[in-house]
């Protein structure tokens, strides 16, 4: 399958009705509204000569709160959409990986101007969220500190001290927002946008409860102006709508689709909480419908004129006055549709849309490091695991000045080297990692080491000798582990708390563990990546391992025996069930079947021996989940929701009374995981029933035309 292949629409399950709809009315979208009135080429400074970036600004030392003079707050107003259109290619030369180009126009003006401000901001921000080194979060959160106090000048205030007080106490209004002039509605959002950034970076570095409280709000905060900003959008469509004029309301591309990125984020990453946070999150104020998310971010673009249409038809290339967030509005809709989908079970979605999207950013950015990311990441997903290589390399090749964007590319090179069992591969990718990469030691130490213990047991070309400094060096390394674990906002990261505990285990049972690459690949959600010739292999391989366990060796043999033997028959049923998924023409009926028994098999053993499991409690829940997949599957879908409903329970209710040895009672590893996923798949169960009851209200109003009809047919 080609990367523009078509493939079957899903349906997006059914959002909230909306009293306005962004995408319904293609002419009265919010992205039209922007481009109502003057061009941009009208609303720029006419006969002013172009200097040098960086001469005659205003002095490069950060802007007070208060007291802008009259004087450069008019110049500010007066620059403000050719401040942003320069921005702008500083943006679009940051997304084709000419990163030192891109700072070198943000630099000189990020004390003068609102948007050169918040340019250098967000690329510092991208940096520090890749490095995590504290010198990065740190600079990123002082120039956002810059970014806000400048944004802050250049807001609307309200005059008197109780005005004062209630912006403060109830944020903006309306009313205000129609009261404003371009800069400050600009102002306001870029405020809301850089508090956001901040407080995300804030949460991260400080990791006392006083700072995510203190951040927590102004996240609220940021939130609350975007909504507003949204309803002063939707009182302007309205207008239009209803034949007034609006092209003096002074709204444009940058301003749209800024508060649409905005709300569709928002609306978006709340819609994914679990049911337990999402009722804290709506009582505090926030609310969500991820269809409607959905719908503005594609609407940004003007993707719903292409639904339908082949894939081979793509938008033009964007003109100038296109909105400096459009191409964010992208990248969030690749994310959810090749990046998350492939994390947790959504029902909704649409691989035509996210080809589409992906080709055109493509053609726009063929160097941009992050689309050729999200290219490999597509490929892979659809077992080209060659191709997706291809594309890794090439976005490594191409990005030299960002080492942390390289390392996001070795990282799925890793994986894929672990899928097709190339040690050695994998090896020099962790290694590369571990050397350059600050993000988690604890792991790249580990998949080093699981990647030196597998080259000594599986790679026939090595000598004894070689295979035995092999093993002793992926001792030498599992030993490491446990010491390089990190923490964030002041809690463990569930990853690397399992590599540690994986890592004891290998040295607990004398340098072995098993299947500790299949392991590793359900841990980072890559398992499902495995192309039809490795889930053949795979299964020849964990069947032949429970073999050994149950015919050729006994329980009292074996160091934690019941830990593999389920492990084992987990493995195996994933594997099972991704056959069924993928089976093709070419596979008979009593093969199927086949398969099926064995899926069943694996999972009633696991069943039936998880209270005797002794380290490994997760394989318990982890299996219940793929036996709910596997019923969803079957359609099956009241009896897969009783199950996840179960898993979730447990965890809420913290029993945990499944296995043996000290810790059965405790919390199991990588619970965080599953219940993320298990949270979403409850929503995709309840689209998939709700597609099923409208095919068959489909089929039930069909039959009872054709009824109908025969009857007439037979008087007459």
């Amino acid at each position: 399958m080609s990367l523009f292949s078509s493939s079957p629409k899903k349906k997006r399950p059914e959002g909230l009705e909306r009293n306005v709809k962004s995408s319904s009315n293609v002419s009265m979208s919010l992205r039209n509204i922007g481009r109502m009135g003057q061009s941009m080429s009208s609303m720029l400074p006419k006969n002013k000569e172009e200097k040098p970036v960086g001469e005659g600004d205003i002095d490069h030392t950060p802007l007070p709160t208060i007291n802008i003079s009259t004087k450069v707050w008019e110049a500010a107003q007066e620059n403000l959409l050719s401040d942003i259109q320069e921005v702008r290619r500083a943006m679009d030369l940051f997304l084709d990986s000419r990163i030192p180009e891109a700072e070198k126009i943000l630099e000189p003006k990020r004390y003068s101007t609102l948007y050169h401000s918040l340019g250098h901001s967000f690329v510092l921000f991208l940096k520090s969220m890749m490095t995590f080194q504290k010198v990065d979060i740190e600079a990123a959160i002082e120039a956002l500190k810059e970014t806000i106090q400048l944004a802050d000048a250049l807001r609307k205030k309200n005059s008197g001290w109780l005005g004062n007080i209630t912006s403060w106490v109830k944020g903006i209004s309306v009313t205000d927002v129609w009261e404003m002039s371009r800069l400050h509605r600009h102002a306001e959002l870029v405020y809301a946008e850089s508090y956001l950034l901040k407080a995300l970076l804030c949460i991260v570095h400080d990791e006392s409860f006083v700072s995510f409280l203190r951040e927590g709000l102004h996240v609220r905060a940021s939130y609350n102006t975007y909504k507003t900003l949204q309803k002063f959008l939707i009182h302007v469509r309205e207008q239009a709508l209803e034949g007034k004029d609006v092209s003096d309301c002074g709204i444009d591309d940058h301003f749209t689709s800024g508060v649409s990125f905005g709300v569709g984020l928002f609306n978006i990453m709340i819609s994914l909480l679990p049911s337990s946070v999402m009722k804290v999150v709506e009582f505090i104020g926030f609310t969500s419908d991820r269809a409607y998310g959905m719908e503005i971010l594609e609407a940004v673009g003007g993707w719903e004129e292409y639904a339908g249409l082949p894939l081979s038809e793509l938008p033009p290339d964007q003109e100038p006055n296109e909105g400096l967030r459009r191409q964010f509005c992208d990248m969030t809709l690749m994310m959810y549709h090749i990046i998350l989908s492939k994390l947790i079970p959504l029902s909704d979605v649409n691989e035509d849309l996210s080809d589409r999207v992906l080709a055109y950013s493509l053609k726009l950015y063929p160097n941009g490091v992050f689309f050729l990311f999200f290219s490999g990441r597509q490929l892979g997903a659809r077992g080209q695991l060659t191709q997706a290589k291809k594309q890794y390399q090439k976005a490594i090749d191409t990005q030299k000045d960002w080492k942390q964007l390289q390392h996001m590319c070795y990282w799925e090179l890793g994986l894929i080297n672990l899928l097709q069992q190339d040690w050695q591969g994998s090896l020099d990718c962790y290694t590369t990692l571990q050397n350059e990469s600050n993000w988690s030691k604890a792991v790249y130490t580990y998949l080093q080491a699981i990647s030196l213990f597998l080259q000594s047991t599986n790679d026939n070309t090595k000598s004894d000798k070689e295979k035995e400094q092999l093993s002793k060096e992926a001792g030498e390394m599992m030993q490491k582990v446990t010491n390089a674990k990190q923490k964030i906002a002041g809690k463990s990261i569930p990853l690397e708390k399992f590599v540690a505990r994986k890592a004891r285990k290998f040295i607990a049972q004398n340098n072995s563990l098993l299947f500790p690459d299949l392991e590793a690949l359900n841990a980072f959600s890559a398992f499902n990546f495995m192309s039809m010739d490795l889930l053949h292999n795979n299964l020849e391989r964990t069947s032949r391992e429970i073999y050994r366990l149950t015919h050729e060796t006994t329980h009292d043999e074996v160091l934690n025996y019941y830990d593999d033997l389920c492990l084992s028959h987990y493995m195996r049923s994933m594997v099972l069930r991704l056959l069924i998924e993928q089976v093709g023409e070419d596979t008979s009926e009593t093969t199927i079947a086949e398969w099926r028994k064995l899926h069943k098999e694996s999972i009633d053993s696991v069943m039936d021996h998880a209270n005797k499991v002794q380290l490994d409690h997760y394989i318990y829940y982890f299996t219940r989940y793929e036996d709910a997949r596997m019923m969803i599957i079957d359609q099956h879908y009241d009896k897969a929701k009783t199950i996840i409903q179960s898993i979730i329970k447990s965890s809420d209710r913290g029993q945990f009374n499944v296995g043996a040895g000290p810790h059965a009672k405790n919390k199991y590893s990588l619970e965080n995981t599953i219940l993320f996923k298990c949270h979403n798949c409850l929503t995709e169960i309840q689209s998939l029933k709700n597609e099923d009851l409208v095919e068959e209200d489909e089929e039930d109003g069909s039959d009872h035309f054709s009824s109908a009809e025969n009857s007439f047919v037979s008087k007459k």
